[in-house]
C-alpha cells in the first residue's frame, strides 16, 4: 500500500532542499564576481543607476534569506523563493520584449544570454517552490531523509547540466551558422564551376 503521507513529506523536503541548493549556488556565483552581477543588473535597465549599488546587496541578502528559511522549513521560505523567481522572470521577459537578449542574465557563473529557456527553467523552479509549500503531516524516517538527499543531488546535477547548456547556446548557434555558411558557400562554388567550367 502506498504511503501517500510519506510521499508528500519526501516531495515537500526534496523541493525545499533542491531550491535551497539552487539559491545557495546563485549566491556563491554573485559574490564570486559581484561587479559582473551589478553590471548585469545595470544592463537590464529596469532599476535606476542610482539604486544599483543598493539593489545588488539586497538581492544577495534576499537569496541568503531564502536559503535559510527553506532549510529551516519555515512557511515563508517557498513564498520568498517563488517571489524572487517571479521578479527575475518578469525582468527577463521585459528585456526579451525589448529585443535585448544578448545581455547576461546574471544568474550563474558563466555569462548566459536571455532566452525563453531561462523563463522555462524559472517556471520549473517556481513549481518546486509550490511543492515546498505547506506542512506535511507525516514524519520523516532515516530512509526518507536518504531519499531526499539522493534526489536533491540528482536534481541539482541536472540543474547544473541545464545551466551549462544554456550558457553554451550562443556558441552552438554560432558554430551551426558558420557550418551552414561554409556549406552554402561550397554549393555556390560548385554551381559556379558547372556553369563557367
Amino acid at each position: 500500500m502506498v504511503d501517500w503521507g510519506m510521499l508528500g513529506w519526501v516531495a515537500h523536503h526534496l523541493s525545499a532542499v533542491t531550491l535551497a541548493a539552487v539559491f545557495a549556488l546563485a549566491v556563491v556565483h554573485k559574490l564570486r564576481d559581484f561587479r559582473r552581477f551589478q553590471a548585469s543588473l545595470m544592463a537590464y535597465e529596469i532599476i535606476p543607476d542610482l539604486f544599483i549599488r543598493l539593489f545588488g546587496p539586497l538581492v544577495v541578502g534576499l537569496e541568503i534569506a531564502a536559503v535559510c528559511v527553506l532549510l529551516l522549513h519555515e512557511g515563508r521560505g517557498p513564498l520568498l523563493a517563488f517571489a524572487l523567481l517571479g521578479v527575475y522572470s518578469m525582468a527577463i521577459g521585459i528585456n526579451m520584449a525589448r529585443g535585448k537578449t544578448e545581455i547576461d542574465c546574471g544568474c550563474g557563473d558563466i555569462p548566459t544570454p536571455l532566452s525563453s529557456w531561462l523563463l522555462l527553467r524559472n517556471l520549473v523552479l517556481m513549481g518546486l517552490a509550490l511543492g515546498a509549500g505547506g506542512h506535511p503531516v507525516a514524519q520523516g524516517t532515516p530512509a526518507a531523509w536518504l531519499l531526499v538527499a539522493a534526489g536533491a543531488l540528482c536534481l541539482l546535477g541536472f540543474y547544473l547540466i541545464v545551466e551549462q547548456l544554456l550558457a553554451n547556446v550562443p556558441c552552438l548557434r554560432n558554430s551551426f551558422e558558420r557550418s551552414f555558411e561554409q556549406s552554402h558557400g561550397r554549393e555556390h562554388g560548385r554551381e559556379y564551376g558547372r556553369l563557367h567550367g
